[in-house]
């Protein structure tokens, strides 16, 4: 089957004698106890537990690796730096020098492959994404890579499907880990200790205190929602605000899909609509297969 260039990923990379104490101090995931042979979902959050960015991280001898949208580096990137100058730690975007690649064969979810310090696999479930240094194919030749690459719209459908956020200017510093689905994901660590924004975080999961999710909408609509855009849900013959659309694309069959955060406890059978597209109509697709991932 096909394999394509993933394009909208950057490749972050932490060194250092400090990277994973830093990490440790910043990230929702326990970074000190990932296994040299997995990857995580992790967020990166403000001092109010609000999500800056969702990544995947993994590490490699001493260094740690974040593949992030690149519609979050702006944000998480500076804000990582901004902090890292009382550490012995160094950030670096290198995206020119990798390439990655989604390849549709089967993996183990959370699986890290290391073929050397520069190439790796993380499994998917369904997929894999593999990383690889730019202009070296996976036997480790020279070449010129003649993949296609993926446009935004197919990958973001992809995302949207398996439940993971990208966060945009719009929704950045706008929702909390547990409303974008992180914790569905794996990608918080309840017991790891202190780091930014854990007071909120703990204290929506502990107290029961989060009442949103994120859930994947399928329908009809003039144009795609843009990132913030309001949902609407149908109450009788009223309309009331419901949550707000995360990512949304056109599938070729001219339906709209929709990442969503929007009521844990919607029903399945509810009607939705976009905010100023009256004739839209959008209706839940059932819960992602792995709500909910413990990570305790």
């Amino acid at each position: 089957m096909q394999s394509y260039l993933v394009s909208q990923l950057a490749v972050v990379v932490a060194s250092g004698a400090d990277a994973e104490s830093f990490l440790q101090g910043q990230l929702t995931a326990d970074v000190q106890k990932l296994p040299p042979e997995q990857w995580s979902y992790a967020g990166h959050c403000d001092a109010k537990g609000k999500l800056l960015a969702v990544m995947r991280l993994w590490r490699s001898g001493g260094d740690f690796y974040l593949l992030m949208p690149r519609a979050s580096i702006e944000h998480s990137l500076g804000q990582l730096k901004k902090f890292s100058v009382f550490s012995k730690v160094e950030l670096a975007e290198q995206s020119g020098e990798f390439e990655v690649e989604l390849s549709p064969v089967s993996s183990p979810l959370f699986a890290l492959e290391t073929a050397d310090d520069a190439h790796f696999s993380l499994g998917l479930g369904d997929a894999q994404l593999r990383i690889r240094p730019a202009g070296i194919d996976t036997d480790g030749d020279d070449t010129t890579t003649d993949e296609p690459e993926i446009d935004d719209e197919a990958w973001l459908r992809y995302e949207i499907e398996h439940g993971v956020a990208c966060l945009t200017d719009a929704t950045v510093q706008q929702f909390v880990p547990q409303m974008v689905g992180l914790d569905r994901l794996a990608g918080i660590n309840y017991k790891k200790g202190c780091y930014i924004g854990q007071e909120t975080i703990a204290r929506m999961h502990y107290l029961g205190q989060n009442k949103r999710a994120a859930r994947y909408l399928v329908g009809s609509a003039d144009k795609i929602p843009a990132a913030g855009a309001d949902l609407e849900r149908s109450l009788g013959e009223s309309w009331r605000r419901a949550g707000a659309v995360l990512n949304a694309v056109r599938y070729d069959s001219g339906e709209v899909a929709v990442l969503a955060v929007l009521p844990a406890d919607l029903e399945n059978d509810a009607t939705l609509r976009i905010k100023g597209d009256e004739a839209s109509r959008l209706t839940p697709r059932p819960k992602f297969d792995n709500q909910e991932i413990s990570n305790e």
